[in-house]
């Protein structure tokens, strides 16, 4: 379907979920000027317009573009003159970073919570603080990286106006680059990187195979780093364990402090959900707030997607009062998808561990006292109960080898308990729930 075919049929969708003074205010003046595999280029005339479709439209209109084309694609918005400055001078300088991004709307968690201090020190600072110099992020897609660099951006520049930010890609930066050769223009190439105050670049494992890129990264890094000018980095992994990237790179980027994003725990999740919801002025309620945290858990960029099925869900049912039905039929295809996981006689162990505040390893030890042998029990109980194959050979086995009648007489013992002690069954059935949930 060609992209005037589609972009007719998303303000057809549109027309019908927004009022008529909100439709030829914001949404009549867009045009689409590209679309791409991941995303739809729109233009529209004044930045207003940008601010307004970014903070309040963005996610309808992204799930109209899913619902025509039957593929996820992401939205960007350009104001006229960005469009015309495109095409004039590859080069130029800006920093190119998305309002949204900010650190008032960064849901902090357990998981990412060393990030987000991180970030926030970094972007507080006028010169860079040795140690946090680079900064470099790894994680999974998906994880709040590109949030938090253009978030540090953002604050940078407000708070000290007279600085210059760049963000970028590794993919532009490599692209620019080949521009840069091909046009005869390397200086200018070399002026828009090494005179800023704090460079960003997102994605960098794919420098790997670059070996030119790597070259000009490698004396990009080397300039802004003597004169004392902040890089902050991310990537999908470790820099030791990005393929075909030179030694010395790995090194620089190691130099610094290098932090693990990891995907948001329970309440995070919870909290994510809660804002992007109140965000499109939906009435969810806990329990289904709930349903999508319990079953949606890899990462912030799926919690994303799930809200933006139940707006468009909302939409076809021309409510804004979500009901657990609809959210089922909403999120029906995505839930499908949501790995499982497995869980073992290990996974259980760890978690009541981590409920007791045990040393790793306590349950499986010979150790007796009762602060072990209580909590091994509980552990074996639950075992009983919720594994696939459980045998109490394999759970005895599964505790330091220990004897099936040992097994069986633990579970009986806590099975028992279980009848007079509410206090214990709440226990038992919070360490189920933190199994299940993680």
């Amino acid at each position: 379907m060609e992209l005037d075919q589609v972009w007719e049929k998303v303000v057809s969708m549109l027309s019908e979920e927004i009022s008529a003074v909100s439709f030829n205010s914001w949404i009549k003046p867009i045009e689409a000027v590209r679309m791409t595999d991941s995303k739809i280029i729109l233009e529209v005339p004044y930045s207003v317009n940008k601010n307004m479709i970014m903070t309040k439209y963005h996610s309808l209109i992204e799930s109209c573009i899913e619902t025509v084309t039957s593929k996820k694609r992401a939205i960007e918005v350009l104001v006229s003159e960005e469009i015309q400055s495109d095409n004039a001078d590859p080069l130029r300088e800006e920093s190119t970073l998305n309002p949204r991004y900010t650190f008032d709307n960064f849901i902090v968690g357990s998981k990412n919570k060393i990030a987000y201090v991180a970030a926030l020190a970094v972007a507080e600072a006028e010169t860079p603080m040795r140690n946090y110099n680079p900064l470099f992020f790894y994680g999974g897609s998906g994880l709040g990286k590109t949030h938090m660099l253009q978030a540090i951006g953002n604050y940078y520049l407000e708070n000290h106006p007279k600085k210059k930010v760049l963000y970028t890609t590794s993919e532009k930066f490599t692209y620019e680059l080949v521009s840069a050769i091909r046009d005869k223009n390397n200086q200018s190439f070399r002026n828009k990187y090494r005179k800023v105050d704090l460079l960003l670049i997102d994605d960098v494992q794919f420098f790997a195979n670059q070996e030119f890129a790597q070259e000009e990264l490698f004396h990009t890094f080397n300039a802004l780093y003597d004169k004392e000018k902040q890089i902050v980095l991310t990537s999908d992994r470790l820099p030791s364990e990005i393929p075909q990237l030179e030694e010395r790179i790995k090194t620089r980027f190691s130099s610094g402090i290098v932090i693990d994003v990891q995907p948001p725990d329970y309440e995070t999740r919870m909290a994510i959900l809660k804002s992007k919801l109140q965000s499109e002025y939906l009435e969810v309620g806990d329990d289904i707030v709930a349903y999508v945290a319990d079953n949606i858990k890899s990462n912030v960029r799926e919690l994303e997607g799930a809200v933006k099925r139940i707006v468009l869900y909302a939409g076809i049912k021309r409510t804004n009062h979500i009901t657990m039905d609809i959210a089922k039929e909403a999120l029906t295809d995505i839930m499908k998808s949501q790995p499982r996981r497995r869980i073992t006689a290990q996974l259980i162990i760890s978690e009541v561990e981590k409920y007791y505040m045990l040393p790793k390893g306590s349950l499986v030890s010979p150790k007796r006292s009762r602060d072990v042998a209580y909590p091994r029990q509980v552990a074996m109980y639950i075992c009983r109960e919720i594994l696939d194959d459980p045998s109490f050979p394999k759970i005895g086995e599964s505790f330091g080898g220990r004897d099936h009648s040992t097994a069986m007489h633990n579970v009986d013992k806590i099975k028992k308990e279980l009848t007079d002690n509410s206090e214990l069954r709440t226990v038992v059935d919070e360490i189920i729930t933190n199994i299940k949930r993680d």
